[in-house]
């Protein structure tokens, strides 16, 4: 099957033998079986098919089309592997095919869309490798082979898979968290669907779905997936329906309505383990292993997490068995299995460092900072251990950053706001809270200024003129002294806290971080930049700060080239750095870029400088501006 859920055809051309047309038949039956939901029955129909189409150099064409279709019946079932396998011997006749019809427009052009075929539905099998690299490989050469030129058009086949290849690239978005970018996709494939193919709606709106769940906007979310659910049922595409329901669920199980969560896992469970759906069952467990969290059943919860994690990686879905592993790592803490935990998040890292997915990464080193900090402050024995807590802050501190920095990324001002309030605060909190505990005032003294940094425009450059520039800066003079308030506002608070640091209990949640988006769906980093993991020992004790010690090799990152001392200020430093248009950039919805870094006095470091490189170099990606601004 193409991502489109539509078989690859026999093939076109003269009358064919009988043994391409026993081939064919077998191919029908097959895509009946698939579009009924019936994954096994298919995958042995078009076994069968390939077998059949094997010794027959003129059945070149249902050969090749039995192959692409066995290819999507194994990747349903989980097979994934086995499923490239398939695709790219299936390309292997592409080739063979080309060579067969040289010097024929019109049997080039068919084989041009089956290869464009192929390739979509080979980048769908390597994003649920976890492969992100070649799947995006894959469908930049297929949509290459898809760009159409308004003087000819494009037929149905052809607009049909530029259809798939775009909600195919908007997954691969999504997986790779490049949240602007998915939405652009999401919405020009759903556009592309809408005028192509009304009856494909439902694979852009459950991708329009996740990215809303993803980013905050959980209204959006559960719109989009009703509208997903009823675009399958119109289509009878049961899988598809399962799939959207799923979406659904996990909606409800964050917006607390279990319940209705519950009623909908249960019943598609059933349904994906009657077809046989591995990726789709082991998702069901992993929502199932939350809903027992919630319900506070710790023991069910573990279980149903540890099937999960086999089932996942059993389809060779790692990255979604990694996110699992971070869940099961909160239910084995709570149980004080610390070491089973550890090992759990530690082996989650690295799936995620490698596959380039840096706000993972970020995520889970700001859930085990989580963690550390309830072992310091709960943990077995009288005395609290000092070196957990310096451990906690080496990781708070860059994961928050990474965190924070996501929100530059997005267009949308209510988007942001929600990441802020949603992600980037708590991780943000934790880092001050931590930086308390472990007495740091120059860290804490960091953040602060930090955070009253503001939120730059995107269109706020060094070189504005002077006339800009004096605008700016009158029209942000209030500003200023705003700035300044909110400075000594957060000192107060950071005060506060430690005060009530030594006696007190952590007040944060020790749920595991939201992975962005459903972890089966094809479909969450600010950065598509490798995340290298460093060595566990990369936090000095309280004592330092608890800054991270700074690598022994030089940075490769794309701030290694900044000045070595700030540059004077200028009118529009004054304007980057004034929040009052930071507001009205996120109520009107303007284009944002990451504030430059702060020169706290004229020598001396630049503000929470060794956490900044930290971060860009362990997460990737961009954390801050290249500039340096003096904020005396």
């Amino acid at each position: 099957m193409t991502t489109t859920d539509r078989g690859v055809g026999p093939e076109p051309g003269p009358e064919p033998g009988p043994e391409p047309v026993r081939v064919a038949a077998l191919i029908d039956q097959g895509n009946d079986a698939f579009l009924q939901g019936e994954f096994r029955t298919a995958h042995a129909l078009f076994d069968q098919a390939v077998d059949a189409a094997a010794p027959f150099d003129q059945a070149l064409y249902v050969h090749t089309s039995a192959l692409v279709n066995r290819a999507s019946a194994a990747d349903r079932l989980g097979e994934h592997p086995a499923a490239v396998a398939s695709y790219r011997e299936a390309l292997g006749l592409c080739d063979r095919l080309a060579e067969a019809v040289t010097g024929d427009a019109a049997g080039s052009e068919v084989i041009v869309v089956l290869r464009a075929g192929v390739l979509v539905n080979l980048a769908q099998a390597l994003q649920n490798t976890g492969d992100f690299d070649a799947a995006q490989a894959s469908l930049e050469r297929a949509r290459a082979l898809l760009v159409v030129t308004p003087e000819n058009g494009a037929d149905t086949d052809t607009a049909e898979l530029l259809v798939g290849c775009l909600v195919s690239l908007t997954a691969l978005t999504i997986q790779r968290e490049q949240w602007a970018r998915a939405h652009e996709l999401a919405t020009e494939s759903l556009d592309a669907v809408t005028r192509h193919h009304p009856g494909l709606t439902g694979r852009p709106l459950l991708n329009l779905a996740t990215i809303h769940e993803a980013t905050g906007r959980p209204d959006l979310a559960e719109d989009f997936a009703h509208q997903a659910v009823a675009a399958f049922r119109a289509s009878d595409t049961p899988a598809g329906v399962a799939e959207a329901r799923q979406s659904l669920a996990q909606t409800y199980l964050r917006s607390g309505r279990l319940d209705e969560a519950e009623e909908l896992l249960t019943e598609g469970q059933e349904y994906v383990e009657r077809a046989g759906m591995a990726a789709q069952s082991a998702l069901g467990l992993d929502l199932l292993g939350l809903l027992a969290v919630l319900r506070g059943d710790p023991v069910r919860a573990d279980e149903l997490y540890v099937r999960s994690i086999a089932r996942f990686e059993e389809s060779g879905a790692v990255v979604a068995a990694a996110e699992v592993r971070v869940r099961l790592a909160a239910a084995l803490h709570a149980e004080r299995r610390y070491e089973e935990s550890e090992a759990h998040i530690q082996a989650a890292l690295a799936v995620f460092a490698a596959g380039g997915l840096g706000l993972r990464c970020a995520q889970a080193d700001f859930f085990h900072a989580t963690l550390l900090e309830d072992r310091w402050v709960n943990g077995p024995g009288t005395a609290p251990d000092p070196a957990l807590l310096g451990r906690a802050v080496g990781l708070a501190v860059p994961a928050a950053l990474a965190i924070d920095a996501v929100r530059f990324t997005l267009v949308s001002g209510q988007q942001r706001e929600r990441w802020t309030r949603e992600f980037a605060a708590p991780a943000m909190a934790l880092a001050f809270r931590l930086a308390a505990r472990a007495g740091a005032a120059e860290l804490v003294n960091e953040l602060i200024e930090s955070q009253c940094a503001g939120t730059p425009l995107m269109d706020a450059s060094p070189d504005a003129s002077a006339a800009d520039g004096r605008a700016g800066a009158a029209s942000v003079r209030a500003g200023a002294a705003s700035v300044r308030a909110g400075a000594a506002s957060v000192r107060a608070g950071a005060a506060s806290v430690r005060g009530g640091a030594a006696g007190t209990a952590a007040e944060s949640s020790l749920a595991p971080p939201r992975f962005l988006g459903p972890s089966a769906f094809p479909a969450a980093s600010a950065s598509s930049g490798p995340a290298t993991i460093p060595a566990t020992s990369a936090s000095r004790d309280p004592a330092s700060g608890g800054r991270p010690d700074p690598p022994s090799h030089p940075l490769s990152h794309p701030l290694s080239h900044r000045p070595s001392h700030p540059r004077p200020p200028g009118p529009a430093d004054t304007f980057r750095l004034g929040t009052a248009l930071a507001a009205v950039a996120a109520s009107a919805g303007l284009r944002v870029s990451p504030p430059p870094r702060l020169a706290l006095r004229p020598t001396g470091p630049v503000a929470l400088d060794p956490y900044i490189s930290h971060a860009e170099t362990r997460y990737g990606g961009r954390i801050r501006d290249d500039r340096v601004v003096p904020t005396w």
